[in-house]
């Protein structure tokens, strides 16, 4: 029977809250929306109703706004459905039925396997080679930018660190043509630097 009831509920709040803003309605206007506009039950019926709503636990109060209770699912009712008020004024008080939390499984004990070397990228003997090429245009586009933009060698550097710190995984001379767009600088004599 209590499950009758609540599908009763869920039905009817479904129904007078829906479209309104944040689903929540003052106990006036849902007292209007029941009696009025859906025309279930008189005035004082509809009273009746929503404060049997609200002290069965079905509503709840928050800044003169009734919502549902948490937990209270609700749903579209069927083709026909009427609610009767005798039904709504008997409501047993809202039991939340809290979901199942999961049993605990036990923690599988894990092999820790020796960790294994990592592979080896390039050789470790040193190079006068930069590991990218454009990496040897750097201090060229440093000054170039300094002296198209009129800012110090150091704020250019300072400037393309931070952009590399914002970006992520971004080389230098990548950060240091974003600062030369922001600076209004032209782009191909820029390209021209790093390809060089």
């Amino acid at each position: 029977m209590e499950n009758v009831y609540h599908q009763d509920v869920c039905h009817l709040l479904h129904i007078s809250l829906e479209g309104l803003p944040g689903g929540t309605a003052s106990c006036g206007e849902l007292s209007r929306i029941l009696s009025l506009e859906l025309q279930w039950f008189t005035p004082e019926e509809a009273d009746e109703i929503v404060v049997a709503l609200v002290k069965g636990g079905w509503m709840t109060e928050s800044e003169g706004r009734l919502s549902p209770s948490l937990g209270l699912k609700l749903s579209r009712p069927p083709l026909g459905w009427r609610p009767t008020p005798r039904s709504l004024l008997e409501l047993p008080e809202y039991q939340w039925a809290q979901p199942a939390r999961p049993a605990l499984v036990p923690e599988v004990q894990r092999v820790v396997d020796e960790p294994k070397p990592l592979p080896r990228i390039s050789d470790p003997t040193p190079s006068n080679l930069p590991l990218d090429r454009a990496d040897g245009s750097i201090p060229q586009l440093i000054g170039m930018i300094a002296d198209k933009s009129a800012l110090e060698n150091k704020e250019v550097m300072r400037r393309a660190q931070r952009k590399r710190r914002a970006l992520g995984p971004v080389t230098l001379w990548m950060a240091l043509a974003l600062v030369a767009r922001e600076q209004g600088l032209d782009m191909h004599d820029v390209t021209a630097a790093i390809e060089a």
